[in-house]
Formats: structure tokens, sequence, C-alpha cells
């Protein structure tokens, strides 16, 4: 990783320790989403649709969840990415939609944050077992695994094809046979007998 990434990466990390309970998933996922979207645009050809697709109000792939769907049938991001993903996105909405009274102390939080299978680092000093510290980890090993993602699918990006040589026009037989081996579509006017 460059410097200046690492440095602000390391930024990131010291915002998201001093966030609230609340803060914290919306912020933390908010860069996951961004790296999906940026992905998804790598790989997308240039032009208005893909704009459309992402950007545009009411975009079908301008939430968090379409983009995380997108990528994964896609095959951007890979099975733990899409269930780690997901299971971060699902405490962001709780956390979003919550009027008040939640917490990461919260038995569905709780739940959630356990479910997480990101590798946690060793040593005696980490809260292993906090679902905070748990979420927080999770998003930060999500974050490194997708942060040069957009670079790597870029390398794979579609391009406009041309899918047929005549655009759909009907060809009469007389003026040219169809390729052999090439399925046609034809139209026989029937002789009277």
């Amino acid at each position: 990783m460059r410097l200046d990434h690492a440095e602000d990466l390391a930024r990131f990390i010291e915002e998201l320790k001093a966030e609230t309970d609340r803060g914290l998933p919306l912020v933390g996922t908010a860069l996951i989403d961004e790296k999906l979207r940026e992905t998804l645009k790598a790989f997308f050809t240039n032009g208005k649709s893909s704009n459309k697709l992402l950007n545009d109000a009411n975009a079908p792939l301008g939430t968090f969840s379409s983009r995380l769907e997108a990528c994964k049938a896609l095959a951007l991001i890979d099975d733990y990415e899409y269930s780690e993903i997901n299971l971060l996105r699902k405490v962001r909405n709780e956390f979003a939609h919550a009027k008040h009274g939640i917490s990461f102390k919260s038995e569905k939080i709780e739940g959630f944050c356990s479910t997480l299978v990101s590798n946690l680092p060793e040593g005696e000093n980490f809260p292993l077992s906090d679902p905070r510290f748990r979420f927080m980890n999770a998003v930060v090993c999500i974050v490194l695994r997708l942060y040069y993602r957009p670079e790597w699918v870029r390398k794979e990006k579609r391009v406009s094809k041309e899918w047929g040589e005549n655009d759909g026009k009907w060809i009469p037989i007389s003026e040219k046979e169809p390729p052999e081996g090439v399925p046609i579509i034809a139209m026989v006017k029937r002789k009277e007998l």
C-alpha cells in the first residue's frame, strides 16, 4: 500500500474509534459502499448508462444493498467479502433506522457482530469478544481488501461491442447468401399451386 494511502487509512481508523455507537456503523460502511461503487464503475463501460445505473436519482445501483448484490453477481467480490459486508450492512441498518436506545450492547447487534468472521488480531490487549471491536475490525479488514479493487477490476473493464452486421435489417438472399453455419430466420413466399 502506498504510504499516503496507508496514512489516510490510519486517520480513518482513528476517526472510527472516536465515533459514537451510532456513528461507527454509518461512517465505517460508507467507505465500503464507496469502494463497491468505484468497483462497479471501474467494471462498467464508460457512458451515460453506467452513470445512470450508479449515480442518477433513483439509480438502480444507488444503494449499498444493490451495489453489494451487483458486485457479487458480477464476481467482483468473493463469498467471504459478500457475507461480511452483508453483516456490516445489517448492523448499519439497525443503527440507521432505530429511533433511540440502540448500542453495540443490544442483543441483535451483538448477534450480528458475533457472526463476523474477519481475522482478529492476536494478543491479550484486544477485546476480541466486544461487538464494537469486532465490527470495527471487520470494517478495517474489508476496507483493506477492497481498497485497490477498482484498479484491479479496471483490467477487466467492459467495452461496447457490436453484436450484428446488419442492424436487424431484412436481407434478400438473392442479394447475399447467409454465412455457412450461422442460424438464420427466413421468410419464404409460397408458390401458388
